[in-house]
């Protein structure tokens, strides 16, 4: 073993000094890769003598960024790339004999020719090549392309070029990337120092396939009128703020135009996002929302829009949650009045025996009427009667028995006039208690929803629980019909009813404002039910432009231009400047607790009225036949 450690070390020592001047091939390529300034994997397709082969191993192994070298024949299937991509260099020296052209191929079939892989090309010499592209014909080496070619120029020097095209159709554009030379190394020109998004953003009037979503025939004439916001919002948004990239990139626009944005039925999809699959679409004019599912065949440029669709409701009134008739009073309060309750009825039947005994011996006030009794259901009718600020035919005689009498209608007098007071003020509350779905669910408001093509397909298929039994329930029971309507029709049941709409808020804020009150804006509550509503502008995925649309989208944001038009376009929540300006009328919600409670006691008073019949034909049997009622 340790035979051949040594016999491959004194290999590897003849091979680097047997040759004292690296070659200018390598030499050119780590200059190349160390101009970059990237981390750097080599891949390396050349048919150089192994001695060659080692030494670009060593010089670019001991680089200050040391990297890693592999060496592959035509098969591209024999390479385990890298987790990072980006770091992937591909060497390929084209004077070899013709298997450049079947790597090529295999690379093309691998889309090793787009970004995030760098190619550096050793070419044919400058006096026996027509031009820099011959040995690149039918390749698609587009905008996003990273290929370096190094052309001898004589012996010592060498001429750089980089080459793409807008599309396959088109023209070769070649930049001018610098020079080699043996003496000087790279020299690298200033035009190519920027980014490769931002140098090839000409595109010379290239036109550029937009798919938008258009649910109004009417936009397609004029996508920039906004006399009716209210018609394809979205779109018109979409479209003015995604404008000025065809002035960034000097290109033309031809439009698609799709009835929905796409959603995966039956294994594909359809609308706009087809037309940026299986279609010819370049780009989206529409934005779009995200979600997992999207992200395997579109790419997500930027977000340019604050479009957030939440359910929007007022709070209803308190009396919708809750019982009004029972908040006067927090819990121990209650329990407070009812000891209080329990005590003087205490006093008062031990007041009422006392007196009852104490005028027995009297003839005149023993068959007195209007006297208490020492019993349980005069004395519960005496305490209910002072409850309910209600006189009562009976009274304790005496002086202690009138003290207690007056204690026990003054405690409650204070207490009828603090509970009325309160009532009043709570029918004029409005509820805060609804701040997630669950609550939602069990609240006793109604839910619509926008009839848009997104809410259609999200709301049905919600799995999670609460979401689900939301759809099922208060938007599309079953034997019903969904409660899908217009933006308008909801804005307008919101502001008149116990209402919660599911709406995009930019534009339904707008109605808001024209329609409500003042007074009317305040309490506007929001619950979101989707899971993602943030939108973006999207592209077709691995689009060799989108680098380049990316940059283009952020400056138009650093520029305020998106901005612009968001406020142009879309309105924010009103604020509350008028909190109780009108007072609304007692509906039967707010007292059905009393109306319960007094049918409970009718059925109560006529159950009890026939107990006692029955109690009284039970102890006192008929014995004769006729009866005399005095009274």
């Amino acid at each position: 073993m340790n035979s051949c450690v040594l016999f491959f070390t004194l290999l590897l020592a003849y091979c680097v000094f047997a040759i004292p001047k690296s070659s200018h091939e390598i030499n050119l390529i780590a200059d190349v890769i160390q101009s970059s300034d990237k981390l750097t994997s080599v891949v390396a397709h050349v048919c150089w003598k192994p001695s060659k082969q080692i030494q670009m191993m060593y010089l670019l192994g001991n680089k200050n960024r040391p990297m890693t070298v592999r060496f592959v024949n035509k098969d591209w299937a024999s390479i385990v790339e890298p987790h990072h991509r980006e770091r992937v260099l591909i060497v390929v020296d084209v004077n070899c004999p013709t298997t450049h052209r079947q790597f090529f191929e295999k690379a093309n079939a691998t889309k090793k020719f787009s970004f995030p892989y760098r190619w550096i090309v050793i070419g044919k010499a400058v006096n026996e090549s027509n031009a820099v592209t011959s040995d690149f014909n039918d390749l698609p080496l587009l905008p996003d392309s990273d290929v370096v070619i190094a052309q001898k120029n004589d012996s010592d020097s060498y001429i750089l070029s980089m080459i793409y095209k807008v599309h396959v159709s088109k023209k070769w554009r070649v930049e001018q990337f610098g020079i080699w030379t043996s003496v000087n190394g790279l020299k690298k020109f200033e035009a190519v120092r920027s980014s490769i998004s931002t140098r090839r953003r000409n595109f010379r009037r290239h036109s550029i396939k937009t798919a938008m979503v258009i649910l109004d025939n009417r936009t397609i004439s004029n996508p920039y009128d906004l006399s009716d916001i209210l018609t394809d919002t979205v779109t018109k948004s979409s479209f003015r703020q995604t404008d000025p990239i065809y002035g960034y990139l000097n290109a033309s626009r031809e439009l698609i135009y799709s009835p929905t944005w796409g959603y995966y039925r039956n294994g594909s999809y359809g609308g706009m996002i087809a037309e940026m699959t299986i279609g010819d679409a370049d780009l989206a004019g529409t934005v779009l929302i995200a979600t997992q599912d999207r992200m395997e065949v579109v790419d997500y440029l930027s977000c340019p829009s604050p479009i957030s669709i939440k359910f929007v409701f007022r709070e209803p009134p308190l009396s919708y949650q809750n019982n009004l008739f029972l908040l006067p009073f927090k819990t121990t309060v209650w329990y407070c009045i009812g000891a209080f309750v329990l005590v003087l009825a205490f006093i008062l039947y031990i007041n009422a025996l006392w007196e009852n005994k104490k005028l027995e011996s009297s003839e005149q006030n023993s068959k007195d009427p209007t006297a208490l009794k020492p019993h349980v259901g005069e004395i519960a009718i005496l305490v209910i009667s002072a409850i309910s600020q209600q006189g009562s035919f009976t009274e304790l005689k005496g002086t202690l028995g009138r003290i207690v009498m007056f204690i026990l209608f003054l405690a409650f007098l204070l207490l009828y006039s603090s509970y009325s007071a309160s009532i009043v003020a709570l029918l004029q509350s409005s509820s805060n208690q609804i701040r997630t779905l669950s609550d939602l669910l069990n609240s006793k408001l109604e839910l619509g929803v926008e009839d848009t093509p997104y809410n259609r397909y999200f709301f049905p298929i919600a799995t999670e629980p609460v979401r689900k039994a939301i759809y099922q329930t208060k938007i599309a029971p079953k034997g019903t019909k969904p409660n899908f309507m217009s933006l308008e029709d909801g804005v307008k049941k919101l502001q008149k009813e116990p209402f919660a709409f599911n709406m995009n808020k930019g534009i339904g804020y707008r109605l808001v404002e024209r329609y409500f009150h003042e007074h009317e804006k305040c309490g506007l509550q929001e619950i979101a039910y989707l899971y993602a509503t943030k939108t973006y502008i999207t592209c077709r995925k691995n689009s060799p432009f989108k680098e380049i649309f990316k940059i283009g989208l952020f400056r138009i944001q650093e520029h305020g231009l998106s901005d612009r038009e968001n406020r142009l376009i879309y309105a924010r929540k009103p604020a509350c400047q008028a909190r109780g300006g009108s007072f609304g009328s007692v509906n039967m919600v707010d007292f059905h607790p009393v109306l319960l409670m007094y049918l409970y006691g009718i059925i109560l008073a006529f159950f009890l009225l026939f107990v006692e019949i029955l109690a009284h034909r039970k102890l006192h049997p008929r014995s004769t036949v006729g009866h005399v009622i005095t009274l």
